[in-house]
């Protein structure tokens, strides 16, 4: 039961309890009885509000993700240097190699909000492997892209299938869920620093 429906209990009963003490009245019970009525439509809109506020809310937060997500997906894609000759990159063959068993492992989640947000980080890391391939030569910084953040990538996601064997991990707050989409939301913003570094090298390089 909701805090609201406990006051209400607990209110209607000290009600009922000092009617009795100061009040010879025999309708004093159905007094009390007639305003539990009257309070628990009363109870139910309220309740029913704030849960469809806090619907709201979620909603609202979903779509500023989305748009969000939107919105780096393009700047990611925009930044691929479409016109270079695309080459064989070992970088970017491990690179790719990792992110298959990423989407390998994000099918097996079983929370969708969690599953989608890993499938999303993978497409994100095929369009940072896709510019890789489309520089001269593998810099340092497409080399940790590779090595480093793909590897950390799959560790978070070892991590978050360890937890799930946990029953209190199964029993958790929502709270807990969103700060695992946040956690792995990072790895978008990391993936976008990544592509800039792996582009300043490459041009360098070039110029060189």
């Amino acid at each position: 039961m909701n805090k609201l429906t406990l006051m209400l209990l607990f209110g209607s009963g000290v009600l009922l309890g000092l009617s009795n003490f100061f009040s010879a009245d025999d309708l004093a019970p159905v007094y009390i009885a007639a305003l539990i009525l009257v309070m628990a439509p009363i109870v139910i809109v309220f309740e029913t509000a704030r849960r469809k506020s806090e619907d709201e809310v979620k909603a609202r937060d979903l779509f500023r993700e989305a748009q969000r997500i939107t919105r780096a997906r393009k700047e990611v894609r925009s930044r691929i240097p479409k016109n270079s000759p695309r080459r064989e990159s070992p970088a970017a063959f491990e690179g790719y190699t990792k992110v298959g068993a990423v989407r390998s492992m994000a099918s097996l989640i079983r929370k969708p909000r969690l599953r989608q947000i890993i499938m999303e980080i993978s497409d994100f890391a095929d369009m940072v492997l896709e510019t890789i391939c489309r520089m001269p030569n593998d810099t340092p910084a497409a080399v940790y892209f590779s090595e480093t953040h793909l590897s950390r990538l799959i560790e978070a996601l070892e991590r978050c299938f360890e937890m799930s064997r946990n029953e209190d991990y199964k029993s958790a707050p929502s709270s807990i869920d969103a700060q695992e989409i946040e956690c792995f939301n990072t790895f978008i913003t990391a993936f976008k620093k990544q592509q800039e570094s792996i582009l300043f090298e490459g041009h360098c390089g070039k110029k060189a």
